[in-house]
C-alpha cells in the first residue's frame, strides 16, 4: 500500500502556502460534478491541506479525516482521477528541510560576529538570528546565512518577503 499521494498538476492549484486558487476547468469538470458533495467537500479540503504541506499528504483515511475535520471517513478511491499515489520509498523525505532550533554555538557565532547589535538599525534590545535566505527558499541555518535583527526589523523583513494579494 502507498503511503503518501499527492495532486495531479497541482502548480495549477497552488497559489501560496496558505491558499488555493480552483481553475474553473476543475469547477467544470465532468468529474468533479459527478462526485457526490462530500467527496467534493473532502477534495477542496484535501487541496487547501496539500498547499501546506508540500503536496504530500498520508494515505491514512483517519489521519486525513482528522487534519481536515472530516464527518465521514475520507476515501481517497473516490479522488482517484485527481490523486497520484506515491510509493514509500519515493516521497522525497531527504531532499525537505525539517526546521529545527539553530545551535547555540552558531548563534553565538553570529550575534558576536555582527557585535551584538541587530545589522538594520543598529538596536541591542529585542535581538532575533534570522535567515537570510529563508529556511522554506532553500537557506540553511549556517552561520554565512544568518544574521542579527532586532524583533522590529526581522517583522518588517518578513512583511517585505510576503506578496501582497
Amino acid at each position: 500500500m502507498n503511503e503518501y499521494f499527492g495532486f495531479r498538476n497541482f502548480c495549477q492549484f497552488e497559489r501560496s502556502r496558505r491558499d488555493i486558487r480552483l481553475p474553473y476547468d476543475l469547477l467544470s469538470d465532468r468529474r468533479f460534478r459527478q462526485l457526490a458533495d462530500t467527496h467534493k467537500a473532502h477534495l477542496l479540503c484535501l487541496l487547501l491541506l496539500a498547499a501546506r504541506s508540500g503536496n504530500l499528504l498520508p494515505n491514512r483515511p483517519s489521519k486525513l479525516g482528522y487534519l481536515i475535520g472530516a464527518t465521514e471517513l475520507v476515501d481517497i478511491s473516490h479522488l482517484a482521477d485527481f490523486v497520484d499515489l506515491i510509493p514509500a520509498d519515493s516521497t522525497g523525505a531527504g531532499e525537505r528541510r525539517e526546521r529545527g532550533p539553530i545551535p547555540d554555538r552558531i548563534r553565538s557565532a553570529v550575534l558576536v560576529r555582527d557585535g551584538g547589535r541587530c545589522r538594520r538599525c543598529g538596536s541591542a534590545r529585542n535581538l532575533e538570528i534570522d535567515h537570510i535566505v529563508p529556511v522554506s527558499k532553500g537557506g540553511a541555518s549556517e552561520e554565512e546565512n544568518l544574521q542579527t535583527l532586532c524583533r522590529r526589523c526581522n517583522r518588517r523583513k518578513w512583511k517585505s518577503l510576503v506578496p501582497r494579494l
